[in-house]
């Protein structure tokens, strides 16, 4: 990824990297409500989600790390929208 982004003379390379990065961030807030829905999971998956760090109870760090990846999601959007219109702008 890096060779790739030095080898161009835009953020064209940086630019693929949010893409992953955004759904990266999504599918991990979609797991986030999932796991919290109120439906009985199995013992497998349920040692998953612990594994990865889900929860089904919210307590004040949980509260605390939803709402930092939310922001984090809000984030690397918007600077996939910023790098998507300063591309746009370079080649027009």
């Amino acid at each position: 990824m890096l060779v790739d982004w030095s080898l161009t003379s835009n953020f064209l390379g940086l630019f693929r990297l949010w893409k992953a990065l955004q759904f990266y961030a999504g599918f991990s807030i979609f797991m986030l409500y999932v796991y919290q829905l109120p439906i009985e999971f199995s013992s497998m998956l349920q040692w998953i989600a612990d594994f990865v760090g889900l929860f089904t109870t919210s307590e004040w760090t949980e509260i605390c790390s939803s709402v930092s990846l939310v922001l984090f999601y809000i984030m690397v959007c918007t600077s996939f929208i910023t790098i998507g219109l300063i591309l746009f702008k370079d080649f027009s």
